[in-house]
C-alpha cells in the first residue's frame, strides 16, 4: 500500500521534470529526467539529477534501468533483519572460527568464498551520496560515498561506512563495518570479520579470510588459501601456520 501511495505522489512531483527524448524499445511511453523523485521511483523516470527521497528501491520487472546522479536518502525497514543477522554473527563468531578447521577440499571451493551478485530489475546506478537506514533491494552499482546500516552492491567504487557491513561483488575503495565481504577487493576493509575471494589490498580486523591473497592481512586471526603477507596473533596460509608474521 505504501509503495502504491509513493508511486502516486511521484507522479504529482513529476511536474518538475525535464523530458528525455529516449524511448523504451517497442514502447511509446517517454522516459524522463528529473531533479527530484520519491522512491520507489516511477517506471517513467529513468534518471534523477538531484535528490531522491523515500523508502528505498525495490525490485520491479517493469523497469530496466534507473540512474541517480546526486543524493539518495531512504528510510528502509531492512535494518531490523540485518541487525539480527549481525548479532547472530557475533554470538557465533567463535564457532565460525572453529569451522575453519574443516578440510581444505571444502574451504578451497569457490562457493565457500564467492558472493552471489543480485540480479533483479531494475539495474540501478548511483553516482554521489547514499544515506540510508537499510540496503538496496535491487541490482545496484555505486560510485561515491555510502553511509548506511548495511548494504549490498554488485560493483562499488568509493567509501562505504556502515554499522553492520558491506557486501560487494567488485570493490575499489574502503569499507568500514562489522562484516565486510567481497569477491574482488582493490582497496581496504576494516571490521570484525573481513572476507574476500581475491584480496589485492588490505584486510584490517579481528578475523580476516581470503582465498587468493595478493595483499596484506592484519588481525587477530588471518586465513588465506594462498601465500600472502599476514600480521597477527595467528596466521594461516597454504604453506604454513605461524604466530605474528607469515608470508
Amino acid at each position: 500500500m505504501k509503495t502504491s501511495v509513493l508511486i502516486v505522489l511521484n507522479f504529482v512531483f513529476g511536474c518538475c521534470y525535464a523530458q528525455n527524448s529516449v524511448l523504451i524499445a517497442n514502447d511509446s511511453i517517454p522516459l524522463h529526467s528529473q531533479i527530484f523523485s520519491l522512491s520507489p521511483m516511477s517506471k517513467k523516470t529513468d534518471k534523477v539529477n538531484g535528490l531522491v527521497l523515500g523508502l528505498g528501491h525495490l525490485e520491479n520487472k517493469n523497469i530496466d534501468y534507473q540512474i541517480i546522479n546526486g543524493i539518495n536518502i531512504e528510510a528502509n525497514p531492512a535494518p531490523a533483519v540485518g541487525a539480527l543477522m549481525a548479532f547472530m554473527s557475533l554470538v557465533y563468531l567463535p564457532e565460525i572460527i572453529r569451522n575453519n578447521k574443516k578440510s581444505d577440499s571444502v574451504k578451497n571451493t569457490e562457493d565457500y568464498y564467492k558472493i552471489k551478485n543480485m540480479n533483479c530489475a531494475p539495474d540501478l546506478k548511483l553516482n554521489g551520496l547514499n544515506i540510508s537506514t537499510g540496503c538496496f533491494l535491487t541490482t545496484t552499482n555505486m560510485n561515491g560515498l555510502n553511509i548506511s546500516a548495511g548494504n549490498k552492491f554488485n560493483n562499488f567504487n568509493g567509501f562505504s561506512v556502515t554499522v553492520l557491513g558491506t557486501i560487494i561483488g567488485h570493490q575499489n575503495g574502503l569499507s568500514v563495518g562489522i562484516y565486510n565481504a567481497n569477491n574482488d577487493l582493490t582497496g581496504s576493509t576494516v571490521g570484525i570479520y573481513n572476507q574476500s575471494y581475491q584480496l589485492k589490498g588490505l584486510h584490517l580486523g579481528i578475523f580476516n579470510q581470503t582465498r587468493i591473497n595478493k595483499g596484506v592481512q592484519i588481525g587477530i586471526l588471518n586465513k588465506s588459501n594462498s601465500k600472502g603477507f599476514q600480521l597477527g596473533l595467528w596466521n594461516i596460509n597454504n604453506k604454513r601456520s605461524m604466530p605474528f608474521l607469515n608470508w
